[in-house]
């Protein structure tokens, strides 16, 4: 036989026998797939997905603790009450009974009461589509081994499971219950807040993204924490289901009436919250009420602090509006000097992230200290005023407060057009005094702030590097 008749014969055989082998992996690993199928199966108590679910009953010690119905909108507390359910908690209990797997099976034991099955201390009941009832009736703990003893609703086989699921079952109708005293979805939106029978009562409203308050400028921030603090303000339990006096709860005299006008989709309606007076002694909690239910809510007494704002809290505190990436140079101004930085973006070759660049252009040229030049725009670009000190001062009484002489900031843009400037006056109670071009207020900014800008060439230029071979003291 020729040799490249050998060799073609002994190529032949290593195909095929790769081909086998491969062939059995391939065997091998449909049917490690397989027993992990079946293990699945044969482990998972239920198969059934929670979104056939139309009903969900919960007992306890024989007793019904809450029965739920699923409408069209969502979930419904059906009994003891009728009220709408939280489905997101709802929701994650189904979840949990659905996926629940088993650690094994008692086939052999038929005695229920060793069990504690034969009374189950706790049964959660489902009814799916087409009406067929499935279910989990929990038996006693098997404190050894962090077990516990369950079976099938119409099914008498004891099975086991791992203890700490029980914790998912152990609920209560208010557990199942929406808590939301608001009644509003995430999504919806707050265009208007009025609060009355706080100190200071206040109505703001919702110009695009932007809130007024009277007319001008809020603080969006703060008018925004208002709006979600209302949203998400949720009950710590149910005072009582329709009280027939609010007295007793502080709601005759509401300590805050907080209506909400909201849009919704294409629905625009209002939403009244009313809270009472915070509960006396060392409790945390007062109560509140919505205008279109009777029942009376118990919810954390912060809510009066978040809704209960002044003047100050409200009113816009943004004495810079600009644009970062439009400035091109900014320049600080004091009796001392005047110091002139310019800023580039410098796009790399490969596309990457452009890096920011400072120099100091006058009164000396150099690299100037990145961190601190780029801390300092950031804060310019952030200043807000921490007093509202009062209305503008007239030009002859600007020396009172330091702003005849004052140390002075400018931001500019491509062709040194001003994008904003703030003026820095005295001290007063660790503040200094200021003004920001647009901000028709004279106020007070944090001095550690402002007096860490560089105000000065040597505060703003970075040290040449020491010279190659001299030893550094």
């Amino acid at each position: 036989m020729k040799q490249t008749t050998k060799t073609l014969l002994g190529l032949v055989v290593l195909l095929l026998l790769a081909g086998a082998i491969g062939g059995a992996a391939l065997w091998t690993g449909k049917d490690e797939q397989k027993k992990a199928e079946a293990k699945e199966k044969s482990e998972k108590l239920f198969d059934f997905d929670k979104s056939q679910v139309k009903e969900l009953r919960l007992s306890k010690e024989g007793q019904l603790v809450a029965r739920l119905e699923k409408g069209d909108k969502g979930w419904k507390l059906a009994e003891p009450v009728q009220a709408d359910g939280d489905d997101t908690a709802v929701d994650s209990l189904l979840g949990t009974l659905s996926a629940l797997k088993q650690k094994k099976e008692l086939a052999e034991e038929k005695d229920l009461k060793a069990f504690g099955l034969d009374q189950p201390r706790l049964e959660v009941a489902v009814k799916l589509d087409g009406g067929k009832d499935v279910g989990l009736q929990v038996g006693i703990d098997n404190g050894f081994d962090g077990t516990l003893y369950v079976k099938k609703l119409g099914d008498a086989t004891v099975r086991v499971i791992d203890a700490y699921q029980k914790a998912s079952f152990e609920k209560t109708a208010f557990d199942l219950r929406d808590k939301k005293v608001a009644r509003l979805d995430d999504s919806a939106e707050v265009k208007r807040i009025e609060a009355t029978g706080v100190k200071w009562p206040y109505t703001l409203e919702k110009d695009g993204a932007v809130w007024k308050l009277g007319g001008a400028p809020a603080d969006t921030a703060a008018a925004d924490r208002v709006a979600s603090a209302v949203k998400s303000l949720r009950a710590t339990a149910v005072a009582s289901e329709a009280a027939k006096s609010l007295k007793e709860f502080g709601l005759d005299k509401p300590r805050a009436t907080i209506r909400l006008s909201v849009v919704a989709g294409k629905d625009t309606y209002t939403r009244m919250v009313q809270i009472g007076q915070a509960k006396s002694g060392a409790s945390t909690k007062t109560f509140a009420k919505r205008d279109d239910s009777p029942v009376v809510y118990e919810v954390d007494k912060q809510i009066l602090a978040d809704v209960e704002k002044d003047a100050f809290d409200l009113q816009n505190k943004d004495l810079v509006h600009v644009d970062r990436e439009a400035v091109r140079k900014v320049v600080f101004e004091a009796p001392s000097g005047k110091v002139e930085i310019a800023r580039v973006k410098n796009a790399p070759a490969d596309g990457g992230v452009a890096d920011e660049v400072f120099t100091v252009v006058a009164p000396q040229q150099g690299p100037a200290k990145k961190w601190k030049v780029s801390s300092a725009l950031y804060a310019i670009a952030s200043l807000r005023a921490t007093v509202l000190e009062g209305p503008l001062p007239a030009a002859n009484d600007l020396a009172r407060y330091g702003l005849d002489k004052p140390r002075t900031v400018t931001l500019l843009g491509e062709g040194d057009k001003v994008l904003a400037r703030v003026r820095i006056g005295a001290e007063k109670d660790g503040k200094r005094y200021a003004l920001s071009d647009g901000f028709a207020k004279l106020v007070r900014v944090e001095k550690s702030t402002v007096d860490d800008w560089p105000w000065s060439v040597a505060d703003a230029l970075e040290a040449p590097a020491p010279a190659t071979g001299q030893a550094s003291k």
